[in-house]
């Protein structure tokens, strides 16, 4: 469903137009003169004419998107769909969206016939974290003579999660968590992982995992595959509280690096066939397991919605299920370096932090 509202409005050149014609309208007044009662017709024919050609209903056309989900600062494809509801078509009007399309023209539209849908593609990209429940559309059209132009605000009710940006991490920080677990596929006394075959290397895969010999000798990428002393579950602690004492206003840098630090790690961690239990410590608590798509996108919509919580002190029965895994890594999002909490945990515990940026 759509909300849309209209205006109608001069532009540059209809103002300079409209000015002249005023111009040659008050020297016609004042000094009587046939000729300048010309000028100011032909003056303002143009304008009268635009006036009453132009094309108005365009808050009678229907926008429809599907639920976006994207990342901060990358580009992606919007396939937009349109339909007109008014009677007459509507010709050479420009779609865009103002939040996404900051450094992208806007799309010239082909002519929009009445009840007949239009699909188009508009280059798009999310600059900054958040989750959004309402698309904002602008229609324009100058058409037929450009004096006057014609602007339509549709608002469509549809989803637009952007997650954190993803981040480099310090290439050892994830695989430091392989002498921590065990698995049921040792069968080498020795720490860390254990080769096992080699397959087809996928695009989205780590490209440490190549095998150069090999792909070189086949003509195509090959990877290793390992068995043995993969994790099975790493707890993550995702701490969004500002020290004692300090405005919310600061740190913003850091913050939004330590929730694509998190996002990051979640993705690695999935790709090696690990569970991660996440804590997020803000004004609500909240503890996602993820063992699968459905509680990974959930942790990242959290991510996509989180802000920065005022300092408070926090039960020591939140962090039991955390204190269990093997392996949990710390990320102070909040500057809060000096969390009692963190210092009271137990076990393999690592701090996720400005070194690893």
């Amino acid at each position: 469903m759509a909300l849309a509202n209209s205006t109608l409005e001069l532009t540059l050149r209809g103002r300079v137009l409209a000015w002249l014609a005023a111009l040659a309208a008050g020297a016609s007044w004042l000094g009587g003169d046939a000729n300048a009662r010309l000028a100011a017709a032909l003056l303002a024919t143009p304008l009268v004419v635009d006036f009453v050609a132009k094309q108005r209903r365009l808050d009678r056309t229907e926008i429809h998107v599907a639920p976006r989900r994207t990342t901060a600062g990358a580009v992606f494809t919007e396939s937009v769909q349109l339909t007109h509801r008014g009677r007459r078509p509507l010709r050479e009007c420009m779609l865009a969206e103002p939040r996404t399309m900051r450094t992208e023209p806007a799309a010239l539209l082909p002519e929009l016939r009445a009840g007949e849908p239009c699909r188009v593609e508009l280059r798009q990209r999310s600059p900054l974290r958040s989750h959004v429940l309402e698309r904002v559309f602008v229609l324009v059209s100058h058409w037929p003579l450009g004096m006057f132009r014609t602007r339509s605000v549709v608002r469509v009710r549809s989803d637009l999660v952007t997650e954190p940006a993803r981040v480099s991490l310090h290439p050892n920080l994830v695989p430091a968590t392989d002498t921590s677990e065990w698995s049921a596929d040792d069968r080498s006394p020795l720490p860390g992982p254990e080769f096992h075959s080699l397959r087809e290397h996928q695009a989205e895969e780590d490209v440490r995992l190549v095998h150069a010999l090999r792909s070189a000798a086949l003509g195509t990428l090959v990877r290793r595959v390992n068995h043995g002393r993969l994790p099975r579950s790493v707890g993550i602690v995702l701490d969004l509280r500002r020290p004692p004492g300090r405005p919310l206003s600061q740190g913003q840098r850091r913050f939004e690096w330590s929730l694509g630090a998190c996002a990051t790690m979640l993705a690695l961690l999935r790709a090696r066939g690990s569970d991660a239990l996440v804590l997020v410590l803000g004004e609500e608590p909240a503890t996602i397991d993820v063992r699968g798509p459905l509680q990974e996108r959930e942790l990242l919509t959290l991510l996509a919605e989180a802000g920065p919580s005022p300092h408070r002190t926090l039960p020591p029965e939140l962090f039991a299920a955390v204190q269990q895994m093997p392996h949990c890594f710390w990320i102070p999002a909040g500057a809060y370096l000096a969390a009692p909490e963190f210092a009271a945990m137990s076990g393999v515990v690592t701090l996720v932090d400005g070194e690893f940026e």
